[in-house]
């Protein structure tokens, strides 16, 4: 280590693309991490003088990986409320139903439309959150309401999921939410799943009384259980930001990883004299490894400082854009982290270790005299590590992609994307092979030229030097070719399914809200259909299910695909428990291809059981009828409007991901061409000396790097092509149907003119710095 220090600092501008990359990867990692952590499940601030709550009980989780519950009718919850409040040192035990409100200013729905779900609370729930009046009354009779921000006798127009109505403000409250009679409450919400327990004792205590009562009908929760209680629409909207998080800390670690292990080899190449020099006075290869480790652990450690910096410097910065986006919820504010920002630093040291780790080893190996007489040029680009290496992933994206047609339907397009990565990879550990054609294929028809000549026989001994910047471009543009027009084709094939399922006709569509109320669907004349989820009793399991209440529709029609999970047929009686609590025996009548849902039950049904459901929309027979919270267009446009707001979270999502692998692609090409031009001062000198001008030796080094540029983007263009058509055929045979490719040019050209630039620039800046 002692040696290390005093070499870094000789030699800082080799490791610079080491320092930098080091410390963009750990400021990625420490400012997602950050985020990440700060972003954790918290129980609804309308229960914070709830210190024991008492959850219904769970079946376990649903297909999205969340918890499924079962919810308790009105007459379930109040009576196991009333043996709750007997427990000793509870003060109150109250039920809290929840139901879709939302306030309607000027004939429109305001107000965020997935918050305003579960806005609706009965008013004893109130003193759940601590909650008080500060004027007038608590509402006592139905069209009343306390509500912060209004006085008493004012007016509210909403919208429920009934329809429009006009409330009478009989209390200004100090909380947030519409609060309402007990009674209106029950009948506008679909069963209850809290019940709070207000105490004036040990909650440890309580809590373990209260699970006596409650037996296997619910759980007790307290402390920071209680978290488990947010609400799934913003667990969801958790969920989604978390996946971003991911990413970009796996791009982040991945990539540092690929430039970190670049740089050191391109170094260890340039030291060749050096390192001989070591070994031949007596140096070991332990010796040679340990001083490469520990140069590097030298610009970890001041690289990660910086990072860590960094991290903890924007990540309260990306709070706003991630709720703006819909990536966070309203609120949402970062912590700092302290165990993120240690634990970015230790990772971005072990990932440059990591990255060292080969190159450390193959250097320190060399002989002493092979070290000093290869130092003047290259003999050798392809090592047998690369050889296996590029051959294994080679042969494995190849196996993946011809074997898809005999894997199972659901695992194609996962296994067709794994396929093109291994093909990318193994394509950028075999580019020295294909790099020598290529090269006498584009530079043929400049041969004769003095700059072509040069570029030609300059690029021909110099092949490991090209892949060192052809690979990261090869990697960049098939990994954003890939990207974009795998989602482009299957959001193509997406769109015309979902535009198809709708008759070309008008449709009534929410218009600021999360669905259409009862009263706006059937003041129409025309089709519509309600979402709910009830579960259902089969097989000795009971599991949920999405259903859809459907108008005009007669008995319970199956899909096929749940019909087949349920053992069930035309006839057979099912056991269902609905939304609101309530059991009841049900006869399949019909099992369909495609039944629109799991299940499809008449809409009277659904409304019956489910107060809270909204219609997804409505198709119409007749002119439209207005109502707030709905407006009228065409069913294409609907589906294409529903299509656009899904693209614009992948748009995100790959905006990031291409975002963050462009950004190391040029740390990586403009690291490896300045370190590479400024090596190669004697050979500028000497074609100075040979006549040639400052303008001339720019010219030569500029068509170097736009010919390796050009190489990795015919490599990556290549691999992706193929990769995509593998993807294609997935996708294809799981939707059943002809699929076409899309082919995303502007992101492909976009990314290889920034590499092009980059490239330029950097063999340029140390041309101009030395004429």
């Amino acid at each position: 280590m002692s040696l290390a220090w005093p070499m870094v600092r000789h030699r800082f501008a080799a490791f610079a693309g080491t320092f930098i990359a080091i410390a963009f990867g750990v400021a990625v990692v420490a400012g997602a991490t950050t985020v990440y952590l700060s972003s954790q499940p918290q129980a609804p601030a309308r229960y914070d003088q709830a210190p024991v709550l008492v959850r219904s009980p769970s079946i376990g989780d649903n297909e999205d990986g969340l918890p499924e519950y079962e919810s308790w009718s009105a007459t379930e919850a109040a009576t196991l409320a009333e043996r709750l409040g007997a427990v000793k040192g509870v003060r109150d035990a109250v039920a809290d139903p929840a139901f879709y409100v939302q306030r309607v200013s000027d004939g429109h729905a305001v107000g965020d439309p997935e918050a305003s779900r579960i806005d609706g609370h009965t008013w004893s729930s109130a003193a759940l959150g601590g909650y008080r009046l500060m004027t007038g009354v608590a509402p006592e009779h139905d069209g009343e309401v306390a509500v912060a921000g209004m006085a008493p006798g004012d007016e509210l127009s909403v919208i429920t999921s009934a329809g429009t109505a006009t409330w009478r403000v009989t209390g200004t409250t100090d909380g947030p939410g519409f609060y309402v009679a007990d009674q209106s409450a029950a009948r506008m919400s679909a069963g209850v799943r809290v019940i709070g327990l207000t105490v004036t004792g040990d909650p440890a205590q309580i809590a373990e009384a209260a699970r006596s009562v409650v037996g296997a009908h619910g759980a007790v929760l307290t402390g920071s259980t209680r978290d488990k209680l947010e609400p799934e629409e913003i667990t969801r909207v958790r969920w989604l930001g978390a996946q971003l998080l991911i990413v970009m800390v796996a791009l982040g670690v991945f990539v540092t990883v690929f430039v970190v292990a670049s740089t050191c080899a391109l170094t260890a190449a340039q030291r060749r004299r050096e390192i001989g020099l070591l070994r031949s006075v007596g140096a070991t290869p332990g010796q040679v490894q340990r001083l490469m480790y520990a140069e590097v652990a030298v610009v970890a450690v001041l690289g990660g400082l910086v990072g860590v910096s960094l991290g903890a410097l924007t990540a309260p910065l990306l709070a706003g854009p991630l709720v703006d986006t819909g990536l966070e919820p309203t609120g949402f504010t970062v912590h700092a982290q302290p165990l993120a920002l240690a634990g970015a630093f230790l990772l971005g040291l072990a990932v440059a270790l990591l990255g060292v780790a080969v190159v450390a080893r193959r250097a320190s190996r060399t002989p002493a005299l092979d070290a000093l007489r290869e130092a003047a040029g290259e003999r050798r680009s392809m090592t047998l590590l690369r050889w296996i290496a590029g051959i294994g992933a080679t042969a494995g994206g190849v196996a993946l992609l011809a074997t898809l047609p005999s894997m199972p339907i659901g695992v194609r397009s996962t296994a067709g994307l794994g396929g093109a990565m291994l093909l990318l990879t193994g394509a950028a550990f075999l580019s020295p092979v294909v790099i020598v054609p290529l090269v006498r294929v584009v530079t043929w028809p400049w041969r004769r030229a003095a700059t072509g000549m040069l570029v030609r026989e300059g690029t021909l001994v110099a092949v490991r030097r090209v892949a060192s910047t052809a690979a990261p471009v090869l990697l960049t543009v098939g990994f954003t070719v890939l990207l974009t027009g795998t989602v482009a084709t299957i959001s193509k094939v997406e769109g015309l399914d979902e535009k198809a399922k709708i008759p070309a006709a008008t449709v009534l569509a929410p218009d600021g809200t999360p669905g259409l109320s009862a009263a706006a669907v059937e003041a129409q004349r025309g089709t519509a259909r309600l979402s709910t989820r009830v579960l259902v009793a089969a097989g000795g399991t009971v599991a949920g299910h999405d259903a859809a209440g459907i108008t005009g529709r007669r008995g319970l029609t199956l899909d096929r695909d749940t019909a087949r999970k349920l053992h069930a047929s035309a006839g057979t009686a099912l056991r269902i428990r609905m939304t609101d609590g309530t059991e009841s025996t049900i006869k399949v009548t019909a099992v369909k291809a495609d039944a629109g849902a799991d299940l499809v039950l008449p809409w009277e049904t659904v409304r019956r059981h489910d107060p809270g459901a909204l219609a997804d929309y409505a198709v119409l027979d007749g002119p439209p009828v207005g109502a707030a919270g709905a407006r009228a267009m065409s069913a294409q446009d609907y589906v294409q409007e529903g299509l656009d707001d899904e693209n614009q979270l992948i748009d995100l999502f790959l905006v990031v991901m291409i975002g963050l692998g462009v950004g190391y692609t040029g740390l990586a090409i403009a690291n490896t061409l300045l370190m590479a031009t400024s090596a190669r001062r004697p050979e500028f000198q000497a074609l100075r000396l040979a006549g040639a001008t400052t303008g001339q030796v720019l010219r030569v080094t500029t068509v170097e790097a736009l010919v390796s540029v050009a190489v990795g983007t015919a490599l990556g263009a290549v691999v992706a092509a193929i990769s995509l058509n593998g993807v294609r055929a997935a996708v294809a045979a799981e939707l059943h149907r002809a699929v076409e490719i899309v082919v995303p040019w502007s992101s492909a050209v976009t990314v290889t003119v920034a590499c092009a630039l980059v490239a330029v620039a950097a063999t340029a800046t140390p041309v101009l710095r030395r004429r």
